[in-house]
């Protein structure tokens, strides 16, 4: 985790491991449009706790209920 400015941001492998996902999937994601991400001075994607809860909450929305 780092900071930019007051913000907490993640890298992608950390933001996997906070999902429970492989970090692929991220990548996968990011190439389809269907999450959006900052990215850092180096341009390297960045999550922060909001976008983190975003993706989860979006990723709830395919889970099947029975």
């Amino acid at each position: 985790m780092k900071k930019i400015g007051k913000l907490k941001v993640y890298t992608v492998t950390e933001t996997a491991r906070i999902l429970g996902i492989h970090r692929l999937s991220i990548y996968h994601w990011l190439k389809k449009g269907w999450i959006k991400i900052k990215r850092d001075y180096r341009n390297l994607p960045v999550f922060t706790e909001e976008d983190i809860k975003k993706i989860n909450k979006w990723r709830n929305t395919f889970r099947v209920t029975k």
